[in-house]
C-alpha cells in the first residue's frame, strides 16, 4: 500500500510539474518548437487595431453619398453591385505581447500580418436602402521563424436613410472572424454602430465628406472577451481634376474606451483617386496606411474598388 502511495504521488507531482510548464510557455520557447499553435492568445495584450478593425472598412467608408448624375436610376430592387481587391500588410512591435510571455526576446524578429482580400457587395431598394458586403481575405502570419496562412471572412449589413441628397445616416451590423494555426491572430468581432454621413455641395469644383460612427464591439478569442465602445469621425476632400476623375485625401480618428484594445486613440489616412465615367461602373484605386498606434511600426493598405450603379 506505501509502494502504491509513492507511485501516486509521484505520478501527481510530476503532471503538476508537466502541466505548469506548459501554461508557463513563454514565447521564445514557443519559437523553438516550430508550432504555431504553441504561439497562444494569452501571450497577446489585448486587441489590436487594424486588420479587423480598419483594413477591411477604409475603402468603405469614404466612398461618395451621390452617384453620379450622368447615371440614371433603375427602378427595380437591385441597385448597385461591389468588387473590391485590396492587399494590406502590417508590422508590430514587441509591445504587441505581454511582459510574461518575453516581449523583448522578440523585439528584433519579424510579427507581420498580411492581407490579400476579395469584398463582394450590393445595395437594394432605394430610400431607405440595405447595403450588404461580404469580405473574403487570405491571410499570411509571421512570428520570428514561424509563418502561417489563414482566413478572414465575414458580412457586414448598412440599412440606411438617406434624408435628403447630402445627408443620411444608418445602423451598421457586422461579423468578422480570423482563423489559422495561430491562436494569437484568431480573432472574431461582432459590432453594431450607429453612422451618419454627410457630403458638401460640389457647387466650387471641391467638397467634403465625412462620416461619423457610434458602436459597440465584440472581440472573442480565448484571452480577449470584453465588450469596448468604439467612435470614428472621418473626413475626406474631394478634389475634382475633371468631370470624370476625382482625388480623395481622407483621414479618421479613432477613439475607443475600456482596457480591450492595446490603443486608447490613433489615426488612419490615406488618399483615394476615383475614375468616374459616363458609364455603370466607377473604379477607385487608393492606399492608406495607420499613424499614432504604439504597438503597429508600419501599416499600409492598397485596394481597388469597383461599384457598379444600375
Amino acid at each position: 500500500m506505501k509502494l502504491l502511495i509513492k507511485i501516486t504521488f509521484l505520478f501527481c507531482t510530476l503532471t503538476s510539474f508537466v502541466f505548469g510548464q506548459s501554461t508557463k510557455l513563454t514565447l521564445t520557447d514557443a519559437l523553438k518548437t516550430n508550432e504555431p499553435s504553441k504561439v497562444s492568445s494569452g501571450m497577446r495584450k489585448g486587441v489590436t487595431s487594424g486588420y479587423y478593425l480598419g483594413f477591411n472598412s477604409l475603402a468603405d467608408e469614404m466612398r461618395e453619398l451621390r452617384r453620379s448624375q450622368d447615371i440614371p436610376t433603375t427602378s427595380g430592387f437591385f441597385k448597385s453591385l461591389y468588387i473590391d481587391f485590396h492587399y494590406a500588410n502590417q508590422e508590430f512591435n514587441g509591445n504587441f505581447f505581454t511582459d510574461e510571455a518575453e516581449a523583448s526576446s522578440v523585439s528584433d524578429e519579424p510579427i507581420e500580418n498580411s492581407l490579400y482580400g476579395l469584398t463582394f457587395g450590393f445595395k437594394l431598394g432605394d430610400n431607405p436602402n440595405l447595403i450588404v458586403r461580404v469580405p473574403l481575405s487570405i491571410s499570411e502570419f509571421d512570428v520570428g521563424n514561424l509563418d502561417d496562412s489563414g482566413m478572414v471572412s465575414g458580412i457586414e449589413l448598412f440599412p440606411n436613410y438617406q434624408i435628403n441628397q447630402y445627408v443620411a445616416w444608418g445602423v451598421n451590423i457586422a461579423h468578422i472572424n480570423s482563423s489559422s494555426d495561430f491562436p494569437i491572430f484568431d480573432e472574431s468581432m461582432t459590432s453594431t454602430s450607429f453612422e451618419v454621413m454627410a457630403e458638401s455641395s460640389e457647387a466650387y469644383g471641391m467638397n467634403w465628406s465625412g462620416r461619423l460612427s457610434l458602436g459597440r464591439y465584440f472581440p472573442s478569442n480565448e484571452m480577449n472577451d470584453q465588450s469596448f465602445w468604439l467612435f470614428k469621425f472621418g473626413l475626406g476632400l474631394h478634389y475634382h481634376m475633371h468631370k470624370n476623375f476625382t482625388m480623395l485625401p481622407f483621414l479618421r480618428y479613432n477613439i475607443s474606451t475600456g482596457d480591450t484594445l492595446t490603443d486608447s486613440d490613433w489615426l488612419e489616412f490615406g488618399s483615394e483617386f476615383i475614375l468616374m465615367p459616363n458609364a455603370p461602373w466607377n473604379f477607385s484605386l487608393g492606399i492608406a496606411g495607420i499613424g499614432g498606434h504604439q504597438v503597429i511600426e508600419h501599416g499600409m493598405e492598397f485596394y481597388l474598388s469597383t461599384k457598379a450603379n444600375f
